[in-house]
């Protein structure tokens, strides 16, 4: 992840339907970034759909319409911009029949939770100077309920504090909403997200 210097995070995913996210954290204020950034997405979409927009937003109604009207389509899930303190989130300890590893590949951090050698929880977290962006925090449905979401994000947020990460900034889903408040998270913003076409 980047800042390409015109206050648009640009975010490599990797994903084949998802390979490039332009960010957008001052949407509202900066109706230009959002054209800039939707102009990115659908470049690097080609198309196919892989250019994908994020928006921080407290009008949300608005940026539905400006990106509808910038040629991108809208997702209807609803998420939201969480961010904390990386201080203020409590270190956790992991269940004694799970195992947790850490590792850094570049900039990114990687922390999954194993039950006899088998990945059942994992996330990571991109350090950007004094931010922590988190991301696919995932856990094996049948091991929920057992606080391994909880340990995979206390130790993703110790390494990137380690790391001099300051701020934890995160997108939510409806899913992931009551895990990271449990942890001390608060939301921001609503978050609007759109793909090229």
């Amino acid at each position: 992840m980047e800042d390409d210097n015109d206050g648009i995070l640009t975010v490599r995913a990797g994903d084949e339907n998802r390979a490039m996210e332009y960010v957008v954290l001052d949407a509202d204020d900066k109706p230009e970034r959002v054209e800039r950034a939707a102009e990115l997405a659908l470049a690097a979409g080609g198309g196919r759909g892989a250019g994908w927009i994020t928006l921080a937003t407290d009008d949300k109604e608005a940026r539905v319409e400006q990106l509808e009207d910038l040629g991108l389509e809208v997702q209807a899930e609803q998420d939201w911009l969480m961010t904390i303190q990386l201080s203020e989130q409590p270190a956790l300890k992991l269940h004694e029949r799970y195992a947790l590893h850490t590792e850094l590949e570049s900039d990114l951090i990687i922390t999954r939770a194993t039950l006899h050698g088998g990945v059942v929880s994992s996330g990571r977290m991109a350090v950007v100077g004094e931010d922590a962006v988190a991301d696919r925090i995932e856990t094996d449905p049948a091991h929920r309920r057992r606080g391994l979401g909880s340990a995979v994000m206390a130790s993703l947020v110790e390494t990137a504090a380690a790391q001099g990460a300051k701020r934890g900034i995160l997108i939510a889903s409806i899913d992931g909403l009551r895990l990271y408040r449990s942890l001390g998270w608060k939301v921001v913003s609503d978050i609007v997200t759109a793909r090229s076409r």
